[in-house]
């Protein structure tokens, strides 16, 4: 698990980073298995939700498929200057180099994801952060020494 964000409903959301494959985003309840199980022998070209194990998994409720995006760290997105972004999941990856903007429904299933292009020349990004005026604080972590915190507000 990579990163935790609590949505307003209350309901607690996880970022888990898959190993070559299938980063998951959960919608996180008491007493949940998400079917992730690496034991010494993991055979990790199974799914991170893994229907094999034994007891009811609970599926991701966004998966990267394969390759990995390497997410790491999330937040909600809340503002009506944000517009459309407005109540998505600002999700950051690392290997990807972008942030992920995911809408789920009230329920909690996908409707849709979006990355801006304008967001994807920043470097790996570890974290996000939203800040009491509603901008994204996010992290860069490129190995360079060059790292940083950036400010992203809508325009």
């Amino acid at each position: 698990m990579q990163g935790l964000a609590q949505r307003k409903d209350g309901t607690l959301w996880s970022v888990e980073h898959g190993s070559f494959r299938d980063d998951e985003v959960n919608r996180l309840r008491g007493g949940g298995d998400y079917g992730w199980h690496p034991v010494p022998g993991y055979d990790e070209s199974v799914p991170m939700t893994d229907q094999s194990l034994p007891g009811k998994q609970i599926a991701a409720r966004w998966s990267s498929g394969e390759p990995t995006l390497a997410t790491s760290g999330a937040a909600w997105v809340y503002g009506k200057q944000w517009g459309r972004l407005k109540g998505t999941l600002a999700v950051a990856a690392l290997k990807a180099s972008r942030i992920v903007f995911m809408k789920f429904d009230r329920r909690g299933r996908l409707q849709w994801t979006r990355s801006p292009d304008e967001l994807r020349q920043l470097g790996r990004l570890r974290s996000v952060t939203l800040t009491p005026d509603r901008s994204l604080l996010l992290t860069t972590d490129n190995d360079s020494g060059n790292d940083a915190i950036l400010r992203v507000s809508p325009r």
